[in-house]
């Protein structure tokens, strides 16, 4: 039964009212009132199963998000371990290449030592004890002969390990690197079957918030109407006069947050190792966006005021710590999915939510304008952000006011 149905009914009754027996009527109205309320409570029995649904699917949805966040702090790991395999593949490249040269230089020299040997009369070992020269000077040149035959064959052999030494590192990095490959597409294929998996999640949970929402909306209506009849039947138990009708009054909604304030300027290390006390109206934003709900501000649900900045973002960007600290909270937390929050020492914390991944856990110590989550929708959000909070001493205050204007 619609609002503007209902109103006509008893406007019609209103002014016919004084020619219908009194009893009659309040009979109608009693067991319309019965009707709407046996209905409201079938209703809010719908509601809490719905609610119970929701909350098991965003149960499922926690264990999805938690995984995703895992496979993805996984993958980041492996492309910078790629990145330092190939700057050793380069440093080893390097070393090869000075190695060879050095060994060029050397057998070099030692040709040039031999044919220096050779020059001299084609003499050796032999002829120089049959020649009959002075034994001192045989013993000298037979000496000299055996040193320019260790140095060679001990260059040689240098030469050789170096060489083979240099081609089985070769092959043991481009091994690891093709590990790291095999790896990181396993990974990769296991990230994409999980987004899947959340996807299909997500919209299950979609439907289930929609009914909610439409349940509550109808039993609120027909909490109005029950309202309503009460204060009608009241009215004609009193045998009152006919009351003018009054439109339903409209729900108060909250102020809507602004929307287009862009953030560009993001937290660095410039801010790094100093006390968090001495930040404030220092402090850059955690990530680059638009903020679309600010501290205090009402929420569209009308649920309870916005306790941080809501700063809508591209999926994936990474967030950055605003201040030095430590990690004390990194994990999966209903209502705020993939969340990590960072002690700043003297009661300050501020906290990050709604992450796709977080990459630090707790008890890691960070810096400011370190990266330490990258932006989502975790947590059941429709729209990909971060949810930034600041706090002291447990309790939330405006951000804004600790930001600096630039």
């Amino acid at each position: 039964m619609s609002t503007s149905y209902t109103v006509r009914r008893y406007l019609c009754w209103l002014l016919l009212f004084l020619s219908w027996p009194v009893a009659a009527a309040l009979d109608d109205k009693q067991d319309e009132l019965q009707s709407i309320q046996r209905k409201i409570e079938r209703l809010k029995e719908e509601l809490e199963q719905s609610s119970e649904d929701r909350s098991e699917t965003a149960d499922s949805l926690k264990h999805s998000e938690r995984r995703i966040s895992e496979v993805n702090r996984g993958l980041r790991e492996l492309r910078q371990k790629q990145s330092r395999l190939l700057a050793e593949l380069t440093r080893l490249g390097g070393a090869a290449r000075s190695t060879e040269s050095e060994a060029r230089e050397q057998e070099t020299r030692l040709a040039e030592l031999l044919r220096q040997r050779y020059s001299q009369r084609g003499d050796d070992g032999t002829r120089v004890l049959l020649s009959g020269r002075n034994p001192a000077e045989i013993h000298r040149r037979i000496a000299y002969f055996a040193y320019i035959g260790r140095a060679r064959t001990a260059l040689i052999e240098r030469h050789r390990a170096t060489l083979n030494q240099l081609d089985s590192l070769r092959r043991d990095t481009e091994a690891r690197k093709q590990d790291l490959s095999s790896v990181a597409r396993e990974r990769e294929a296991q990230r994409i079957a999980l987004e899947k998996e959340k996807s299909v999640r997500q919209g299950m949970l979609d439907k289930l918030s929609e009914r909610i929402r439409n349940q509550r909306k109808e039993i609120g209506s027909l909490q109005r109407d029950e309202k309503r009849l009460g204060k009608l039947i009241e009215k004609l138990r009193t045998l009152a006069e006919a009351r003018k009708s009054k439109k339903p009054a409209q729900a108060k909604t909250g102020e809507r947050p602004k929307a287009g304030e862009k953030v560009k300027s993001v937290a660095d290390a410039s801010l790094a190792g100093l006390e968090f006390t001495k930040l404030r109206g220092k402090l850059a934003f955690p990530v680059a966006g638009e903020i679309i709900a600010r501290y205090g501000q009402s929420r569209d649900s009308g649920g309870p005021a916005w306790k941080g900045l809501f700063i809508r973002a591209r999926n994936g960007q990474e967030v950055r710590s605003v201040a030095s600290g430590e990690v004390v909270f990194s994990d999966w937390l209903r209502g705020f999915g993939n969340l990590l929050i960072v002690d700043h020492g003297g009661g300050y914390l501020s906290l990050y939510s709604n992450n796709e991944s977080l990459y630090k856990q707790a008890g890691t110590r960070v810096r400011a304008g370190d990266a330490v989550a990258s932006v989502g929708n975790t947590g059941g959000q429709e729209e990909s952000g971060l949810y930034f909070e600041l706090r002291h001493l447990g309790k939330p205050f405006d951000p804004m006011t600790w930001v600096s204007a630039r």
